[in-house]
């Protein structure tokens, strides 16, 4: 097997590490009330949540390789599509735990994270590679 095949299955596997981390972090059976906030803001999951699917936007953009994309907007439509379904999946899923529940709020900031990180991933990816930022 070649250095190519080698480099897809680890980000295969990047991605699939990720996807189930995050999906037991989102859908771990604790609520709000369950996680202290000393510090008096009451949207630190929102916060959580921005920064979970920036990092999924992100691997979603890096791994895109191993199903073949490999230009840069498909590897950007690849994570947004990703990252979308598995936000759209989770609020689902928390609505359906006891403790949890769905919130249009969280999927707005799920989109949010999304939108930041993969304008950021295009910018390393060009920078990578040498070529301009905004030439697709």
């Amino acid at each position: 097997m070649g250095v190519l095949g080698k480099e897809r299955k680890r980000e295969f596997a990047i991605l699939v590490i990720w996807t189930l981390v995050l999906w037991g972090l989102l859908l771990a059976p604790i609520g709000e009330e369950g996680i202290a906030s000393d510090l008096g803001f009451k949207h630190w999951d929102k916060i959580a949540h921005f920064c979970l699917f920036g990092v999924t936007g992100f691997v979603g953009a890096f791994a895109a390789s191993f199903f073949g994309f490999g230009v840069l907007r498909s590897r950007i439509l690849f994570g947004m599509i990703l990252g979308l379904f598995l936000a759209v999946c989770t609020e689902g899923a928390q609505s359906l735990i006891s403790v949890r529940n769905g919130s249009p709020y969280d999927l707005l900031a799920d989109m949010a994270g999304l939108s930041v990180a993969l304008p950021l991933y295009a910018l390393l990816y060009r920078r990578r590679i040498g070529n301009s930022f905004f030439r697709f």
